[in-house]
């Protein structure tokens, strides 16, 4: 420590504190956040540098007793003028009626912070610590030195009782609030649409108001003992029991994001109230942590609650997370099936590939005829986007398999077998199983696709040059295709990416449209049709709600793929970027079309290079799209990096004891 910083900060906080002598304490902010500001880390300081600066303050006040009485009157004055149940009983809660209007909040309050109102202990909070990184410092502070602060002010003392009291009713009146809106959240229709028994059954939603007016009535003054209230908790752990149950009826009734927001009101009020009620009871002597411990790491919480009020980015990650985690397993549901365990799968999966390959080298050659014909930008994007759109739905309709379309599936269904495995080396055991599955099912899948794709598109214009004297493909044409796969002399691994960002999507698309499907009930309400019921029967309709059931999210998902596919080209065209898209299948229908055009009259090393772009392709395709998916669908369970550390090299060593699992299935799995 530089002695010479130190006896500058000192003087610093003398001058700050003879200041605050030489006038009455008064109810602004303005003077506290100054002496904040001179307690906050500047520049390259490390957090670790406001102990430092908090231990010269606490050296000054337990020196000089007149400015600590200063400071304890300062203190004690605007915590007895200010209304404090606000801040205690709203601060990190989610308080608007849905996301939108949530984000509009915090976007209008980034940009033109809100006005100071001094009735408010929280407008205070916010004018004191005004810098969105003060709680880290403060909770790198040690609570001892919290502690000593504490003592060398003299909250314990006399002066300070009107200070303790003022802030113990409003404890009570913020329990009050919270017990208030537990109730109106536990009666919302949204709640009540999956849970009718609270409607029919005494709710603890309401319930719990009761015993805590009983609870606040004993409190209302300071006692040496409490009564027992271990009713309350009863009641709480029941509307935690609810939402429990709330949540796993909606992965069979799909969610909305009304009610994923409703749900995490629920869940931090139920905390708020626990918190609340624990500062409340007396604290016995000798507790662990000292005698303001509690009071402590909730004021510390409070301002971090505060710092963090306007971030954007705390609201997707606090309201997502069980939408992310509904999409997520429907799409799991759906990855199942791009798993294969026997050999009669394996097989099943290699001809569905190759059948696709089929249709790809036909919708390839539609896109090259597409181009010849000079369409305007728009309808271009849109003849585009049609082509991929109505071929990659009737991939899906015949029940045939684009290996690309795999990782963003399978991914979720990784995730989802991590379920109820809380040791981390089951979860490795698990995944590492499932890593050897995957990977043969994505080779197998791929070498269909890719095989009958070029040997369909080479059929395709061999056919059209021998028996109809046409070369779907021009030599100038031929040469480009050819070039825009070479690995490093194109873009092509860039545009590799851009489709396997795409193809990520379009697993979270289908997860989302199957989920809506589930939420907004479209397969009952599609019997409820009367004209599909006269023009196609009791059965028809039947059999197509339940297609549509079953199938809504897949056929979204494959669509809207094909949509951005189309689009990304023109769009880079129209910005001037070069923007556009890759994909394995169509890479080897490409070079087939190119090959052919220019009768194979081509350099080996230019086919080499080329059919080398083609495979580079496909694995940046499902690397990309591999590995975003399943970084959403860990986060969604709330599974961190470090629970899965070590997964990689458990991988490569069942690779190098068994290798032959991550390429055959083994001949034990019985054949289904």
């Amino acid at each position: 420590m530089n002695p010479s910083a130190t006896d500058d900060r000192t003087e610093a906080f003398a001058r700050l504190l003879q200041e605050l002598q030489d006038r009455p304490p008064v109810t602004s902010g303005e003077w506290l956040a100054r002496l904040v500001a001179e307690i906050r880390p500047r520049g390259r300081d490390g957090v670790a540098a406001g102990s430092e600066r908090l231990r010269s303050l606490i050296a000054v006040l337990q020196t000089q007793p007149e400015s600590a009485a200063a400071l304890n009157a300062h203190l004690g004055a605007l915590l007895t003028s200010r209304m404090h149940r606000i801040l205690y009983a709203e601060s990190g809660i989610l308080t608007n009626p849905g996301f939108m209007s949530g984000l509009v909040r915090r976007l209008l309050g980034r940009l033109l912070p809100p006005a100071v109102d001094t009735e408010y202990l929280r407008d205070l909070v916010v004018e004191v610590f005004d810098h969105p990184e003060d709680h880290r410092w403060m909770f790198a502070v040690p609570r001892e030195d919290w502690a000593a602060l504490l003592d060398a002010i003299g909250v314990d003392g006399d002066d300070f009782a009107p200070a303790r009291r003022k802030c113990r009713h409003e404890a009570l009146e913020a329990m009050r609030l919270d017990s208030v809106r537990l109730a109106a959240l536990g009666t919302d229709t949204a709640l009540l649409q999956y849970l009718p028994a609270l409607a029919r059954h005494e709710s603890p939603f309401l319930a719990q108001m009761a015993e805590v007016r009983g609870f606040i009535e004993h409190h209302a003054e300071t006692l040496p003992s409490s009564p027992d209230d271990g009713h309350l908790e009863v009641l709480l752990c029941q509307c935690d029991e609810y939402v429990g149950t709330l949540r796993r009826r909606s992965r069979e009734a799909g969610v909305g994001v009304n009610l994923v927001f409703l749900l995490a009101r629920i869940e931090q009020i139920l905390a708020r109230l626990r918190e609340l009620r624990a500062l409340l009871v007396p604290q016995a002597p000798g507790a662990e942590g000292g005698a303001h411990s509690r009071e402590l790491e909730f004021f510390l919480r409070l301002v971090r609650q505060e710092n963090r009020r306007n971030s954007i980015r705390d609201l997707f990650r606090g309201t997502t997370e069980l939408l992310a985690r509904r999409i997520t397993e429907q799409a799991s549901h759906s990855g199942e099936h791009y798993i294969t365990e026997s050999r009669g799968e394996f097989f099943t999966m290699y001809r569905a590939a190759a059948g696709a390959g089929l249709i790809i080298a036909a919708m390839a050659l539609v896109k090259i005829l597409t181009a010849k014909l000079d369409l305007p930008p728009v309808w271009e994007a849109v003849a585009f986007s049609l082509n991929y759109g109505i071929g990659f739905v009737v991939i899906h309709v015949l029940h045939l398999t684009i290996a690309t379309k795999q990782p963003a599936m399978t991914a979720a269904t990784l995730a989802a077998s991590l379920d109820g495995r809380d040791n981390r080396e089951a979860r490795l055991d698990v995944l590492a199983d499932l890593a050897a599955e995957v990977s043969r099912t994505q080779w197998i899948s791929i070498a269909g696709n890719v095989t009958i794709c070029l040997l369909a598109a080479f059929a395709i214009a061999m056919t059209a040059g021998r028996f109809l004297g046409w070369d779907p493909v021009g030599p100038d044409k031929a040469a480009h295709l050819l070039h825009d796969l070479h690995p490093w002399r194109s873009l092509a691994l860039l545009h590799a990416a851009i489709a396997g960002v795409y193809l990520f999507l379009s697993g979270l698309i289908s997860g989302y449209y199957d989920n809506l499907s589930l939420y907004h009930r479209v397969p009952e309400r599609l019997h409820r049709v009367k004209s599909l019921r006269r023009l196609l029967g009791e059965a028809r309709l039947a059999r197509l709600a339940d297609y549509v059931e079953h199938n809504l999210g897949a056929l979204a998902g494959n669509f809207l793929f094909g949509c951005m596919l189309g689009c990304t080209p023109i769009v880079g065209e129209l910005l001037g970027l070069p923007l556009d898209i890759r994909h394995v299948a169509f890479s080897s229908a490409n070079f087939a079309y190119g090959l052919n055009a220019l009768e194979f009259a081509v350099p080996v090393s230019t086919v080499v290079v080329s059919f080398a772009g083609v495979l580079l392709i496909g694995l940046v395709n499902l690397v990309v799209s591999f590995w975003l998916a399943l970084k959403v669908a860990l986060r969604s369970r709330g599974i961190t990096p470090e629970q899965t550390r070590g997964l990689w090299p458990r991988v490569l060593r069942r690779f190098l004891s068994r290798p032959r699992d991550f390429f055959w299935p083994p001949a034990a799995v019985a054949t289904v």
